[in-house]
């Protein structure tokens, strides 16, 4: 996995290129933090809510999670906090343990990749520089997906309450849109309960 032009990837960081669409560090991020995760508490894929995932960002990053964890919006086992932090927590029901991972200091490269990114964006990169920055963010996700986690991450088992399953919740008719809406989402409005969109709308009049 050392020659940037030949990359050997582990076929599961495959699967999550695959999903995601594309390798780049921020995929790696989520790759390793839950490999660290895993190590950590012993986790395996979720089937349904046993295995829980709360990310602090909407990153790239989320996307191993849902591929390597099962964690999904659907299944309810995947908690997003938008609060713009690379940190992951895994909580696995059954032993009652959970983990928090935390990226910490500066990715591989990132500096330099930085500087001829804003290039690139400018159009003032040379063929050079643009090969350079690709060689560069592929020696990133080699370094991010091969090293100890240990190195990028703090990784440490913490105390947290046992969320909710997940429920299937009542939905009824905005009283504007006629869109089913849950019921707890619905805000009232002169004596109707109308969607959060509509409300929005209104709000502009």
């Amino acid at each position: 996995m050392t020659a940037v032009n030949a990359i050997d990837f582990p076929a599961d960081f495959q699967e999550c290129a695959r999903f995601h669409g594309h390798v780049c560090p921020g995929l790696a991020i989520g790759y390793a933090a839950v490999k660290a995760g895993s190590r950590l508490l012993e986790l395996h894929s979720a089937e349904d809510e046993e295995i829980v995932a709360f990310v602090e960002n909407d990153s790239c990053a989320v996307d191993a999670v849902q591929v390597l964890l099962g964690c999904t919006f659907g299944k309810g086992n995947l908690i997003f906090r938008d609060w713009g932090k690379q940190v992951f927590t895994f909580l696995d029901r059954a032993a009652g343990r959970a983990a928090r991972v935390s990226l910490k200091g500066r990715l591989p490269h990132s500096n330099e990749r930085h500087a001829l990114k804003k290039k690139i964006d400018a159009g003032e990169a040379t063929d050079a520089e643009k090969q350079l920055w690709d060689k560069l963010r592929k020696q990133a996700v080699v370094e991010l997906i091969s090293v100890d986690p240990d190195k990028y991450f703090e990784i440490r088992e913490i105390q947290m309450e046992m969320p909710p399953h997940a429920q299937i919740v009542a939905t009824r008719p905005c009283d504007i849109c006629r869109e089913a809406t849950i019921i707890g989402r619905l805000v009232e409005r002169e004596r109707s309960l109308i969607c959060r969109e509509c409300a929005q709308e209104s709000d502009k009049l």
